[in-house]
């Protein structure tokens, strides 16, 4: 019989201990790899998303808000804020350059944002089929929207695509931009005056320091119906009346700003705190708070795979330790056939690498859908395109799952190695 065959042998023996060995090896893995994808995912979402946007301007309310609704677009939008007053901070000689939104409409749960084309130049995104829009109506859509090049579609009122519909406003898709690994990735991108002039604002004009349409320019009489009844969408910031045709000022949702110098980017929300009605944010601080309010979550689950782990390696030791009993006998007739100590070892190791490696690949099977599942089920998640990506931490978990799982059988497969061949013969039956 080779050791192969001894270690199959041994395995089905034991194998309700095997099982339950597995079993909770399984859960660690599981536990680790959900863990590890969800912190992953969240870094790499406020990193990505907030680079380079030092300050965020809206109206007033939560400032983690204001950051998540504007840069990541994971909430509701503050409210809106009047143009003329914004365009007083977008000018300001301390900002470099201002990034106007315009939010407020969606499209079966993706997110129509009224911007400039320097929000596209900000994340580096390339327009991968068609280009980019000109005129009114016209819009690029991310890599993971389920639109192409000449679809038409109409955007209904608030961020979750089933309110009503701006039938007498359909959108046509000039462009689509290529995977980014960004938050435009979901995004549906469109000048500001398309999504002024659904909700019957003015067109307002950006200059070229800060937007390169072609086509943004001034109106005075021409828009259709806005809400007079002062009634706010519970999901987003602009308002609705279909019964008036009265003119109202144009606004927007917020302004990322990129400020020229770090010192500007401390006084700058101050002053926009202290000498105006809108709320600046500094993402950077938010951001930072978010993943130490996340962190505490991540660490205690951490914790708890830790402990999990722990279990798993003791239940592979116990079930090695508590065979050999049983398989004294045996071992000394391998012994007394000139199987060395090393041999023996080598053996009982290899059951413990066994065990594991069922364990790894069964909770790292479930691991990985587990989390998808969540991605799907949980908004925010499937909101911010989370799926599964094999990490360094992942990994490094994976490595000390099975460094854990082996050594645990190490104590066992010494004292196999060292059992008394004498006096186990001489009982043996």
């Amino acid at each position: 019989m080779n050791d192969f065959q001894l270690i199959t042998s041994s395995l089905k023996n034991r194998w309700l201990n095997v099982f339950l060995s597995v079993l909770l090896t399984a859960l660690g893995v599981t536990l680790v790899i959900i863990i590890t994808q969800f912190g992953h995912h969240i870094h790499s979402r406020l990193t990505t998303d907030g680079k380079n946007i030092d300050i965020v301007i809206g109206a007033k309310g939560s400032p983690l808000q204001l950051v998540l609704s504007s840069i990541y677009h994971i909430d509701v939008p503050t409210g809106n804020i009047p143009f003329r007053e914004a365009q007083k901070w977008m000018k300001h000689p301390h900002v470099k350059h201002a990034i106007p939104l315009a939010l407020g409409d969606s499209w079966k749960g993706h997110r129509i944002v009224g911007t400039s084309h320097s929000y596209i130049q900000h994340y580096k995104a390339e327009i991968m089929t068609g280009r980019a829009w000109q005129d009114k109506y016209e819009v690029v859509v991310g890599a993971a929207v389920p639109l192409n090049v000449d679809n038409h579609f109409i955007g209904a009122h608030g961020l979750s695509g089933h309110n009503h519909q701006h039938d007498n406003h359909p959108y046509t898709v000039v462009g689509k931009l290529k995977p980014s690994g960004t938050v435009l990735d979901r995004l549906i991108l469109t000048s500001v005056n398309s999504v002024l002039d659904v909700h019957g604002q003015d067109d307002i004009h950006l200059d070229h320091s800060s937007e390169d349409e072609h086509a943004a320019h001034d109106h005075d009489a021409h828009h259709g119906h806005h809400d007079e009844h002062g009634h706010q969408d519970e999901h987003a910031g602009h308002n609705h009346n279909h019964t008036e045709s009265i003119h109202s000022p144009s606004e927007i949702t917020a302004i990322l700003i990129k400020t020229k110098t770090p010192i500007a980017n401390i006084n700058l929300p101050r002053t926009i705190n202290k000498n105006s009605a809108l709320l600046a944010a500094n993402p950077a601080l938010e951001t930072a708070r978010l993943s130490a309010a996340l962190g505490i979550g991540v660490e205690s689950f951490t914790t708890l795979s830790f402990f999990v782990i722990v279990i798993a390696a003791l239940s592979i030791f116990s079930g090695l330790a508590g065979s050999l009993e049983n398989r004294s006998g045996d071992l000394a007739v391998l012994r007394a056939i000139g199987y060395t100590k090393t041999r023996i070892i080598k053996i009982i190791l290899a059951e413990g690498a066994v065990i594991t490696t069922a364990g790894l690949c069964v909770g790292g099977l479930a691991g990985i859908f587990g989390f998808n599942a969540l991605c799907h089920a949980i908004a925010p998640l499937q909101a911010s395109g989370a799926q599964f990506t094999m990490t360094y931490m992942t990994a490094t978990f994976i490595v000390i799952i099975f460094i854990a799982g082996v050594m645990a059988a190490l104590v066992p497969a010494i004292r196999a190695a060292n059992i008394d061949i004498i006096k186990q013969l001489s009982t043996r039956p």
